[in-house]
């Protein structure tokens, strides 16, 4: 049952997409609050989208949250949320959500655990998408 079909076939996990109402605001949320870095930005006007790359280091090697945005003339104001969540390590949660309370950012779990163990917190970005804040100490 654990047999792969794909051999020795190399493998990376490049971008997941989130779509977004507003993408200007969108990468503010996710730079200046979450710390992430610009990977990218372009318009596809055949697929009438705004899309932007945000992620921790070089979009070549790293992983990145694509984040899109409807242009065309029936785009809604806001986004559905799509019922995932993106999970972020950080190294101190605890200054992180003093940020995010700073920022007035909606938590949907405030800080669960044992400091110096596994603590979690769960908030809403700009467009309702859940994400799980985890903290993990660097060895």
């Amino acid at each position: 049952m654990n047999e792969t079909l794909v051999g020795d076939l190399q493998f990376r996990l490049h971008h997941t997409m989130l779509p977004v109402a507003n993408l200007d605001r969108s990468i503010g949320f996710y730079t200046r609050v979450l710390g992430m870095k610009p990977m990218g930005r372009r318009t596809d006007d055949t697929r009438k989208v705004a899309v932007g790359h945000v992620g921790y280091g070089d979009r070549d090697t790293q992983p990145s949250l694509e984040l899109t945005q409807d242009i065309s003339e029936s785009a809604p104001v806001e986004v559905k949320p799509t019922g995932i969540h993106v999970a972020i390590h950080v190294n101190d949660l605890q200054r992180l959500c003093g940020v995010l309370e700073q920022e007035h950012v909606k938590f949907l779990q405030p800080i669960k655990g044992t400091p110096g163990r596994r603590l979690v917190a769960w908030v809403h970005d700009p467009d309702g998408h859940a994400l799980e804040l985890v903290e993990v100490h660097s060895a």
